[in-house]
């Protein structure tokens, strides 16, 4: 045991010395949030529209970017084409669409609005992931406004008073301009 014991020593510090040459700490890699990498990607979203992709019926409907090849008919649904995401190249007819979005300002954000968050997050994710998460969440506490921060909060249905919270940059969180969306918990 205690010829064994100088050896495994030897071999932990060898590991922590390679282990982490690649991995830059977040002081070191600057503003955690840049968007310049993620340009060509938002400029996509002026021109697409979101799709679901899972849960398709539902509030908690998982998103992506896709193009509207049809629609509506005459019952509300589109044909739409995905551009990226879990279906990219599919087709889907679908009545829960996202025609518009755009980014949001701190200033227009209100407790109790709708709006759509993309989990894509810059400080794990480099920009060839192909991560591509969006979902509609409901503002639920501006508090850390000021450090760029939202709490959003998931409800999965009209009784979901108790809904998991969870908070995002504001670089992340887009307004929903088309159709209006509301918080399925309000009844009137």
């Amino acid at each position: 045991m205690k010829k064994f014991l100088p050896f495994l020593a030897a071999v932990i510090l060898l590991a922590g010395c390679f282990s982490n040459q690649t991995v830059q700490a977040p002081e070191e890699a600057g503003e955690p949030y840049n968007r310049s990498a993620r340009k060509a990607y938002e400029n996509k979203i002026k021109y697409a529209i979101f799709a679901p992709f899972m849960y398709e019926k539902s509030f908690f409907s998982y998103y992506s970017l896709g193009k509207k090849i049809s629609g509506p008919d005459y019952k509300g649904y589109y044909k739409v084409h995905f551009i990226n995401g879990p279906k990219a190249g599919q087709e889907i007819k679908t009545q829960n669409v996202l025609l518009k979005v755009r980014t949001a300002e701190a200033s227009e954000l209100r407790k109790g609005m709708v709006v759509l968050v993309n989990h894509w997050d810059p400080r794990t994710h480099d920009e060839n992931t192909p991560v591509d998460l969006w979902r509609k969440g409901v503002v639920y506490n501006l508090a850390k406004l000021s450090e760029g921060l939202v709490m959003l909060e998931f409800p999965y249905d009209r009784n979901d008073f108790m809904a998991t919270k969870e908070t995002y940059s504001l670089k992340n969180i887009w307004i929903i301009l088309n159709p209006q969306q509301r918080d399925p918990r309000i009844f009137l």
